[in-house]
This record gives C-alpha cells, structure tokens and sequence, in this order.
C-alpha cells in the first residue's frame, strides 16, 4: 500500500488494521519530492503528454488520449535515480521509517 505523511496514515485504526492484515505493508513515499515518488511521476507525465496544451473539447478525447498513453509508454518501470542511494539519503529514509514506527506506536 502506497501512502504519504498524511495523518490519517498513522491512525491508531489503520495501525491496528495492519497489524491484523501482515502482508499489507506500507510505503511511503516523499510528498515533496516527485522525482522520487513513482505516483507523482505519471501525473506529471500524464498532464506533460496528454492534459497540458487544453486542445480537446470533450472529455471522451482526453480519456481516449490518457488511454493510449498509457499503452504505448507504461507500465514505467521505476527506478529511483542514484542520488537516492547515497549513505546521507539511506540513513535519512531509516531515521524516517523508525519515527514512522514510533508514531504508529504512540
């Protein structure tokens, strides 16, 4: 399951229930950074290639467009530039994940 830092994320219900649920596990992912969220990534892309230039005059055509988009260039197969696996940005996104724990715990 794929969340950001949104509150409801670390909700004592949602924390239970995933307690309850052990193959479901939560991803998080940067809000601020879409560079590195794969989620942000295909809006992005989606609104460069499909939405951007307000050409067409129904919504049938932005659909159809959308549609062909995505089979002609997805699924992306995501990979998170290096920087991401420098030493400095690993210890963060650890640091991140224990306060992440610590708060479902609290």
């Amino acid at each position: 399951m794929v969340v950001d830092h949104f509150k409801i994320h670390h909700a004592k219900a949602v924390t239970a229930w995933l307690a309850d649920h052990p193959r479901v596990t939560l991803l998080f992912l940067p809000s601020s950074c879409p560079q590195a969220n794969p989620i942000e990534r295909v809006f992005g892309d989606v609104h460069d290639k499909c939405t951007r230039n307000h050409k067409r005059t129904q919504l049938a055509e932005v659909v159809a467009d959308v549609k062909e988009h995505f089979q002609v260039n997805g699924p992306w197969l995501y990979q998170l530039s290096e920087i991401y696996y420098t030493p400095e940005v690993t210890a963060e996104v650890e640091r991140l994940a224990q306060l992440d724990e610590d708060l479902a715990a609290a």
